[in-house]
């Protein structure tokens, strides 16, 4: 298991690897059983998660309560309630986590090159802001993704990004692209301090322990998930809490008001 965020004990910020098994979101909940096992291992309630039904594309969604287990065709989740967890999968694609310090708003994106070259970093924070963040707050940690050495494109996808030339290598008729090296531009352009942005340098297609597609070329995409959320005391998540009562009096504190 990686964990990010190590700074902060409030935040749980965690991806699984290889051995925990593949976590990619399915019709047939054919992947629930690892997916449960491994937050039972990072000490999650499943119960509280909602992960992302991909769609490789710019959605990002506000989650304000966790009725819903699957927000479909999303690629980013943001939410300030401390009793949901945000996960979405990746292989190969970089996990990119959001922690904004003084709001206490967290969230998380899948960043495929559609997404970094469609907009979803600018979407996703847009969210954070809507949701009472400052961009200048946000501490970001980027997860393990694949890296330039490996992400080899077309002419087609390197146009996409020709506003990022320094982040492209050309050989030949191939071209390679820095996937990370534009988001921490993408990043810095929105406002966030390049301080704030922590990144895992491991490369998907070479660490043996992580999920890669495009070394692996599975017929079904195994992936791992990322997740994160607010670590919540015994006392935070009893019933009475979460509803705005003192437990210990079962007195709300507008009744104590009056009183």
């Amino acid at each position: 298991m990686l964990k990010f965020f190590e700074q902060f004990p409030e935040v749980v910020a965690v991806l699984s690897e290889k051995e925990d098994g593949t976590m990619r979101l399915r019709d047939d909940g054919a992947n629930m059983e690892n997916r449960n096992r491994f937050f039972e291992k990072a000490g999650i309630d499943s119960d509280r998660v909602v992960g992302a039904k991909l769609e490789q594309g710019v959605n990002a969604k506000i989650i304000l309560n966790n009725k819903e287990k699957i927000i479909n065709q999303t690629d980013a989740l943001i939410t300030k309630e401390k009793n949901i967890f945000l996960s979405v999968s990746v292989a190969d694609c970089i996990p990119v986590f959001f922690y904004e310090i003084e709001a206490k708003i967290i969230g998380i994106a899948h960043a495929g090159w559609r997404g970094i070259a469609g907009g979803l970093i600018e979407n996703t924070i847009e969210k954070i802001i809507e949701s009472g963040g400052e961009a200048k707050n946000l501490k970001i940690a980027l997860g393990p993704g694949i890296n330039q050495c490996h992400f080899e494109v077309g002419e087609e996808v390197a146009e996409k990004f020709k506003n990022y030339k320094e982040d492209i290598i050309k050989r030949e008729n191939k071209y390679f692209i820095d996937l990370k090296g534009i988001l921490r531009k993408q990043l810095s352009e929105l406002g966030v301090k390049p301080e704030n942005i922590e990144n895992n340098n491991q490369c998907t297609y070479e660490s043996k322990n992580l999920f890669s597609y495009r070394r692996d070329k599975p017929e079904t995409v195994e992936a791992m998930v990322a997740v994160i959320g607010f670590h919540i005391t015994h006392n935070e998540y009893h019933p009475f809490v979460i509803a705005g009562i003192d437990p210990q009096s079962r007195v709300s504190p507008q009744e104590r008001e009056i009183k």
